[in-house]
């Protein structure tokens, strides 16, 4: 539970503590038998461990079962300034069950060209006995190591799969989350973006503006959340509820004595009423990476999306 839940490890530690008070309560006579329970650190790593090479198995068990699979790769850095590259794999057998696991995250201390990249994910369909002919696609981001023509890991892992098996082929998909962000950046939206920001911050990032505000609202309910451009996607809301509170946001801000000139522009309410839509719109195919969707759900979404 603690690695599910990408806890801390010295959590465990604190998760016995609670065992052991609630078995003096509930059977006191074994209270003992929790405080012999191990979860210190090092055997929380262990038992990780453990938990991960058994996985590693029982994938390795299966594959052979294996009638086509796709992979999805992504590099990234950590906290500690290391690039990790996850790698995930789908998987479909011959009575149509399912597969969906990351298989592994290699820590990358040196380079992270494409022939690097290439060179580990090779690695592991080698070590997990995956036979290349049977790999339907490749989803990755739209980084220059991975989406190259001639040296990208795309074209380097399609080439090897050519050359193995003459006649297979493989397809290569970018990330959608990439998509929708860059969709985003293409939308020219600054000039409602940063005004909405400025407006949202003035009353949010004043404590007196803030409760005042509030107490304008507290009728309503609402309030108005922060944007950050590190979480775009919370621009959604942040436009959405600035957009339905826009005549108290006006009445609040001419009490204070600002300009709402531009707020009532009626070219730019238009472009926010757009924001709002569009963003939304784009919020939504989050939806496709939460759980598993059938294909048609998941074409009519793009297809709606792509229709508008």
């Amino acid at each position: 539970m603690i690695a599910m839940k990408g806890k801390s490890y010295i959590e465990g530690e604190f998760v016995k503590q609670c065992c052991v008070k609630t078995a003096e309560i509930v059977c006191p006579e074994k209270a003992h038998l929790f405080k012999e329970i191990s979860l210190t650190r090092n055997t929380v790593a262990e038992r990780i461990d453990e938990l991960a090479d058994d996985l590693k198995q029982q994938l390795k068990s299966v594959s052979p079962k294996f009638e086509h699979f796709s992979i999805a790769i992504d590099e990234s850095v950590d906290l500690s300034g290391i690039a990790q590259l996850a790698v995930y794999i789908r998987a479909c057998d011959s009575e149509f069950n399912i597969i969906e696991e990351i298989i592994e995250l290699i820590p990358m201390h040196d380079t992270t060209t494409s022939q690097d990249i290439f060179e580990k994910v090779e690695q592991v369909l080698d070590d997990y006995n995956l036979d290349l002919s049977k790999l339907a696609c490749l989803s990755t981001d739209g980084a220059a190591n991975m989406v190259g023509r001639h040296n990208g890991v795309a074209a380097k892992l399609r080439k090897k799969v050519e050359e193995l098996h003459p006649g297979s082929s493989m397809a290569h998909f970018h990330c959608i989350i990439l998509q929708q962000n860059l969709c985003s950046k293409m939308l020219k939206l600054d000039h409602v973006l940063s005004l909405v920001t400025k407006k949202v911050n003035y009353i949010k990032g004043r404590a007196l503006n803030h409760r005042q505000f509030s107490q304008l609202l507290e009728d309503m309910g609402n309030h108005v959340p922060f944007y950050t451009e590190v979480r775009w996607l919370s621009c959604q809301k942040v436009l959405k509820r600035f957009y339905l509170l826009r005549k108290e946001i006006i009445i609040f801000l001419e009490m204070k004595g600002q300009n709402t000139d531009e707020l009532k522009d009626e070219n730019w309410l238009q472009d926010l009423a757009f924001a709002v839509d569009i963003m939304e719109q784009l919020t939504d195919l989050l939806k496709l990476q939460v759980k598993p969707m059938e294909v048609t759900a998941v074409k009519g979404k793009f297809g709606s999306f792509s229709y508008m």
